[in-house]
């Protein structure tokens, strides 16, 4: 049965206004105090045939909706400097990645085969990066209590209240601090946001999964221009894992 163009549209418009005004179940670990939240946010060794690069930058693990892949900064590659690394490829020297929460290296996981690695990117093209700053791995064996984040494929709000959960370098233990920020601007795939928590140690956070009030993962850390953060949003994740 063929049914009129208005009638189409008009059941499209109620769909989308009943999806928009869906109540979004908040992640169980979220109603807890942070102290009690599980582990999910990790810090990295990566090791190369002749350097060792400890305790860099943060990482984190996503339920993708049919596995779980480790995640971190792509920028992290600005600092294998002995590497001389030109493309977003690990390369013949490396050996493996390791990602536990700061302070426990016993207990850790593998991160494997860089899912999205391309040896046409350049890894100098610091400017771009932060419209696609993440990098994804293959991940087995994940030790019990680590915890994956869920997408939230809806874009943060301007004024929004988000999160950033994380080490900074610094600090070698203890529980991750969570980070109270702001959005300021959408600025298409990344974020311009205001931190609100005072006193916050900037230096190492990068990697770092941002998320809603309700647990979900809206960004990664990216950087900072002026005094303003800039969080990469999910937009390019959301899309890789859609292909």
């Amino acid at each position: 049965m063929k049914y009129p163009v208005y009638i189409i549209l008009l059941i499209s418009v109620l769909i989308a206004c009943n999806n928009a005004g869906e109540e979004v179940k908040k992640e169980e670990w979220a109603h807890k105090p942070v102290s009690e939240w599980p582990e999910i946010v990790f810090t990295n060794n990566i090791e190369f045939e002749d350097t060792v690069y400890y305790g860099i930058a943060n990482s984190f693990l996503v339920n993708t909706g049919d596995d779980t892949i480790g995640v971190t900064c792509k920028h992290i590659f600005l600092a294998f400097k002995h590497e001389e690394l030109s493309t977003i490829d690990l390369g013949e020297n490396f050996i493996r990645w390791k990602a536990y929460p700061r302070g426990n290296e016993d207990k850790y996981m593998i991160f494997r085969e860089m899912i999205n690695k391309d040896s046409y990117e350049m890894v100098d093209a610091f400017n771009t990066l932060k419209s696609r700053d993440w990098l994804l791995f293959d991940v087995k064996d994940i030790p019990e209590g680590f915890t994956p984040l869920k997408i939230r494929s809806r874009p943060a709000l301007k004024d929004e209240i988000i999160y950033c959960i994380g080490w900074p370098y610094r600090q070698k233990e203890g529980l991750p601090s969570l980070i109270k920020m702001q959005v300021f601007r959408n600025a298409g795939p990344y974020y311009y946001v205001n931190t609100l928590t005072q006193n916050v140690d900037p230096a190492g956070r990068s990697g770092s999964p941002v998320i809603d009030v309700n647990g979900y993962i809206v960004g990664i850390v990216s950087g900072a221009e002026g005094k303003l953060g800039v969080i990469c949003n999910v937009s390019y994740l959301d899309n890789f894992i859609k292909k």
